[in-house]
This record gives structure tokens, sequence and C-alpha cells, in this order.
């Protein structure tokens, strides 16, 4: 008889996979709710800590959440209804689901987000746009920079919402100006175009661009191309779960991983029509 697994077992594996030393120091990875010393009945992946991925999960029988967002990003004062944030957390202790996080880890490690959206957009010969400081993980570390076809602005623009299955996209610069080399940062990058153009990129791709940072980024000459934060991170959850699969098939639990399916990019978007 197979000795039963753990949350701990889960968690470990994902912890060689994305260990918490390429986190950055404000990110709050690891367990969130919970206990590691539990025994796994199944793990549920979702991009975010929501009350839908928890329903989910139970009913999938699960009581592993893994996430990409940590649910814990404010030191929480009570433990109530008033906040999404409080009611997770207590909708996660009363169903019996822990959960853990591997954020910044998860967009740093090799063949991680970063380099998961670098391939999405036909980038080659790819490195860390900022390496890891581990000298044992020179292959790791925040975005990734690569080649294209040269081409133009607009093309590629157009080229990534094709690639993405986007219904929009925003982008800064002249839509004709050269494209050969492209940065790309998942999340929210678009104060990191002073390394995109240190890093010899025509283009940064990323989410959450603010108006200032654009501003700059035009000044600077350097592009950027907005997909928003979902979109650059969603590619997460069916990747991580092929992941941990392939580390349950040999345990007899590949049955029991699942791939959230309530998550939902918040945004909508309204085509107003002309100004009047």
């Amino acid at each position: 008889m197979k000795k039963p697994l753990r949350v701990q077992d889960a968690f470990d594996f994902l912890e060689k996979l994305a260990p918490a030393s390429l986190a950055e120091e404000w990110d709050p990875v690891g367990l969130q709710v919970g206990s590691l010393q539990e025994e796994l009945h199944g793990i549920l992946i979702s991009l975010d800590v929501t009350e839908a991925a928890l329903w989910e999960a139970v009913e999938h029988d699960c009581n592993l959440l893994v996430t990409h967002h940590p649910l814990f990003f404010k030191p929480l004062k009570r433990l109530d209804d008033r906040t999404p944030v409080s009611r997770c957390a207590r909708l996660a202790a009363q169903m019996g689901v822990n959960v853990v996080s591997f954020h910044t880890n998860l967009d740093a490690t090799e063949r991680g987000l970063n380099d998961q959206l670098a391939a999405r957009l036909g980038l080659k010969g790819v490195k860390p746009l900022l390496p890891s400081r581990d000298p044992r993980r020179p292959r790791a570390g925040l975005g990734r920079v690569g080649k294209v076809a040269k081409t133009n602005l607009a093309k590629f623009a157009d080229a990534v919402g094709k690639r993405l299955a986007l219904e929009h996209l925003r982008f800064v610069g002249d839509p004709q100006r050269p494209v050969a080399r492209v940065a790309v940062m998942t999340g929210s990058g678009g104060g990191y175009f002073h390394e995109a153009k240190a890093a010899g990129a025509d283009v940064l791709v990323t989410g959450d661009v603010k108006y200032h940072p654009a501003l700059d980024a035009l000044a600077e000459g350097v592009a950027l191309i907005d997909i928003g934060h979902f979109a650059g991170e969603i590619g997460m959850v069916p990747w991580l779960a092929a992941e941990l699969r392939r580390w349950a098939r040999p345990r007899g639990f590949a049955k029991r991983i699942f791939a959230s399916e309530s998550g939902r990019d918040p945004f909508r978007f309204w085509n107003a029509g002309p100004a009047r």
C-alpha cells in the first residue's frame, strides 16, 4: 500500500520548481492558509484566491489550492466577512482548503511565467531581462528578452493580440517603428522600460501600464504593449496543472489535479464610438 501523499509533498515539488529564494523580498509567497501536514486529497490551480476558486476546489474534493497571486499582500487586522481577502481566508479555513502561492518566484524561474509568455510570442534566443542574483540559476530572473523576425510596432502588436487571443490591447510608440528585439515582463511591468532599453529591446510587452511611465517610455524611445495583467499570467493555470500531473502520475495521483475554470479577467471593454 502506497504511503498517502501530504500537502507538504506537493509543496516541496513546487518549491523545487520555483524556490522562494527567487521571490522578491516584498512578496509573501508560500503557505497562506492551513497546514502542510494534512493528507492530500486533490489540487486545484488558480491564478487568484477567490471565493469562486475555493468553491471549485470543494466541488472537486481538493484540499489544496495553488495560486499565483498571494492572498495576503497587506496585514489583516480582523478575520471577518467585510473584505474579499478576509472572506476568502475564513472560507478556506472553514472548508478545509489549504492555500499556497508561488508568485514572483514563479515569474522568475526557468520555464516559468516569463518564459511561457516569451514562447507564446515566438521570441528566440531568450535571456533573463533582470538575471537572478543566484549564480546557480543563470537562466532565472524577472522578465525575458529575445528576438523576433524584423517587423514594425503595429504589425507586432497585431501579432501579440492574435497569439494571446486578446479582445483589446494598448500600445505606446510610433506604429511604424522597427521591432526586432522584444522584452516581456508578466504582471505589472511598465516601470521596467529602462531595463528593457538597456537590454536593447525595441518594445516591452507587459501589463498594467500607468500614464506617467508611458509618457516617460515614449520620451526615452521605448515602445510599450500593454496586454493587461490577466492575459500575461493566466497561462500559469494549464502549465502548472501539467507540471503537477507529471509529478503526480508515478504516484497514481494525476487524476486529482485540476485546472481552475472560474478565472476571468475583471476588465470589460466598451467601444464608445467617435467623440462628439
